[in-house]
C-alpha cells in the first residue's frame, strides 16, 4: 500500500470544543515528516475556511500544515456545479452561507432572525446545516421554501459533536426537523457521502488507494474512508468508544487512542 495524503477529521480529533486534543500536535508532524499531504476534513460548518490558519497556529499547530474541506464548502462546491442558477434557501451557519455566495449562488434567506419576512417564495434548493437557532419560526419559513421541486441537501446528517463539555446535537437534529415536517429525503454532502470523499481526493490529486484518513467517527470518518477504498484509523478520542466497534458494520483498519498515537501504524 502506497500512502501519499492523511485526510484528518477535526472535532474529536484535532480539538474538542476550542482546546486541542493532547498529542494532536505531534501526530500532525509525524504524518508530515512520513511525506503525506495533509488534508483536514471536517463535516462542521461553524469553521471558517479563512481563518482556519490562524485557528491551528493558536493551538500550537503549524497554520500552513494542510489544507481544509468542509461540510459547508462542499455543499457549494456541489451546488455551484450542478445548479449555478438555482435560488438557495439556507439553514444554517454564518458560514455555510458565506460559502454559498461565494461559490457564486443567489441566496433567498437571511442569517439574522430579524431580517427574515414572515412570507416567502419556494426556492430552488433548501441547503441545512446545523442551526444554532432552529425554532418553531425557522421551520415554519424553511417549510414554506419548499415545493415539489425544490432540491433538499445536508451538508451532514451528524446525530452529535464533541466539545470540551461532552456531546452536544449536530446537524442531524436540524435536517431530522426538516425530513420530519416535509418527508423529503436529503442529498447529503459531507461525510460520509462520496462527494465529500471525490471533492478531497480531486483536491489532493491522489487515488483514494493513497489516502490514510484518521478520525473519530465510526458513521462518518471511517464509514466515508471504506466506501471510498481508503486506509482508515479511528482515534479514541470523540464520537466512538472502543466498544463501540463491534457489530457496528464499519471495520477500520487501525484503532489508536489518539492522533498522538498515528506514528504508531506508519
Amino acid at each position: 500500500m502506497t500512502r501519499r495524503a492523511a485526510i484528518v477529521d477535526l472535532d474529536g480529533t484535532v480539538w474538542r470544543g476550542e482546546a486541542v486534543i493532547p498529542g494532536a500536535a505531534a501526530g500532525i508532524d509525524a504524518l508530515v515528516d512520513a511525506g503525506l499531504a495533509v488534508q483536514f476534513v471536517t463535516n462542521s460548518t461553524g469553521v471558517d475556511r479563512e481563518t482556519f490558519p490562524e485557528t491551528l497556529d493558536s493551538m500550537g499547530i503549524p497554520g500552513d500544515v494542510g489544507g481544509l474541506s468542509t461540510a459547508a464548502s462542499a455543499t457549494a462546491t456541489y451546488l455551484a456545479e450542478h445548479h449555478p442558477d438555482a435560488d438557495v434557501y439556507v439553514v444554517g451557519s454564518e458560514v455555510l452561507y458565506d460559502e454559498i455566495r461565494r461559490a457564486g449562488l443567489t441566496v433567498v434567506s437571511e442569517p439574522d432572525p430579524e431580517s427574515r419576512p414572515t412570507k416567502r417564495e419556494p426556492a430552488d434548493v433548501v441547503a441545512a446545516g446545523k442551526a444554532y437557532d432552529i425554532d418553531f419560526d425557522l421551520l415554519t419559513e424553511t417549510l414554506w421554501a419548499f415545493d415539489p421541486g425544490t432540491l433538499f441537501v445536508a451538508t451532514n446528517t451528524d446525530r452529535t459533536f464533541p466539545t470540551e463539555d461532552g456531546l452536544k446535537p449536530g446537524a442531524g437534529c436540524t435536517i431530522g426537523a426538516i425530513e420530519g415536517m416535509t418527508g423529503r429525503d436529503p442529498l447529503v454532502v459531507g461525510k460520509p457521502s462520496e462527494h465529500m470523499a471525490d471533492a478531497v481526493t480531486e483536491r489532493l490529486d491522489v487515488a483514494p488507494s493513497d489516502c490514510l484518513v484518521v478520525g473519530d467517527n465510526l458513521h462518518t470518518d471511517i464509514l466515508m474512508g471504506e466506501r471510498a477504498g481508503m486506509e482508515t484509523a479511528l482515534v479514541l478520542t470523540g464520537a466512538t468508544r472502543r466498544e463501540e466497534i463491534g457489530g457496528s458494520g464499519v471495520e477500520p483498519d487501525h484503532v489508536i487512542d489518539s492522533l498522538g498515537d498515528v506514528a504508531t501504524i506508519l
